[in-house]
This record gives C-alpha cells, structure tokens and sequence, in this order.
C-alpha cells in the first residue's frame, strides 16, 4: 500500500502511525490504541507539504470474512494535538 499525507503549513507532526485496526482507535498515554499491528511508526518531524510511504502487510489467513480498518495517528507539539481514525476499510475475501 502507498498513503500520501499532506501536512498543512501552519502544522509540524512530532509524531505518525499506520495501523490495522479491528473497529475502535483512540489516543492513549503511549501513542494510539487499537491497532494491531502497528505497521510503521515514524518519529521525525514531517514539515508542511507532501509525504508518501509504503506499507506492507499481509491479510490474515484467520480473518477471512471480516472488515478490517487501515488507520492513522498523529501528533504535534504546535499546535498541540493528537487525533486518529480509519483510512479505508480492508474487507478479506471469504475462503
């Protein structure tokens, strides 16, 4: 997979995450919660403008049927913010 992220101007993210989520995402005390498995965590500042990453992941033998979500969470210092919520939903092929 391939995401494109486009950092506004007035923005800096401290901090962002990609994940795999059964249903629920929230901020906890150490980063986001509900995604399993985390499939990359960056730490570098991302400055305003635009970023592409690549993701790999393989759909689990054990979950056919199912929907699953890709996710993200970010943070930033200024301002101070952190939010998450789903990218796109994953539905795995029935076997």
């Amino acid at each position: 997979m391939r995401i494109t992220v486009t950092v506004p101007r007035h923005l800096t993210i401290a901090a962002l995450w990609f994940g795999i989520s059964a249903g629920t995402w929230g901020d906890g005390p150490n980063g986001p919660t509900g995604m399993n498995p985390v499939l990359a965590h960056y730490v570098l500042p991302l400055a305003a403008g635009s970023h592409t990453f690549g993701l790999k992941w393989r759909l689990p033998h054990d979950r056919t049927g199912t929907s699953l979500y890709l996710t993200y969470a970010w943070s930033s210092h200024q301002p101070d913010a952190s939010v998450e919520g789903p990218i796109a939903t994953l539905a795995l092929p029935q076997t």
